[in-house]
C-alpha cells in the first residue's frame, strides 16, 4: 500500500529469495493495523463505518435480549456495552 493524496506511479514490488524473484506483491486498497483501517488516501471512512456497524450490532443484541428493562436501565446498559 502506498500513502498520499496523489499516487499515480504504479510501482511493482517483488522479493528476491535465493536468487529467485517471487511474483509481484499484491497492492491492497485498505489494511487493518492495530485495530484501525487505513486506506491509500488516509481516509478513515471505512474505519468509522466498521465501528458504527459494530455499535448497531451491539444495540440490536441488547434490544433483543433486554426488552423487559426500563428505559433508564436500557440506556445505561447500552452506554456501558457500546462505549
Amino acid at each position: 500500500m502506498s500513502y498520499g493524496r496523489t499516487i499515480d506511479t504504479p510501482t511493482v514490488y517483488t522479493i528476491m529469495d535465493k536468487n529467485q524473484q517471487t511474483p509481484p506483491l499484491a497492492k491492497l486498497d485498505k489494511i487493518k493495523d492495530i485495530g484501525v483501517y487505513f486506506d491509500a488516501k488516509l481516509d478513515f471512512r471505512d474505519h468509522m463505518h466498521e465501528k458504527i456497524n459494530k455499535a448497531y450490532m451491539m444495540l440490536g443484541l441488547i434490544n433483543r435480549n433486554f426488552k423487559h428493562m426500563s428505559i433508564p436501565t436500557f440506556v445505561a446498559l447500552y452506554k456501558s456495552m457500546v462505549r
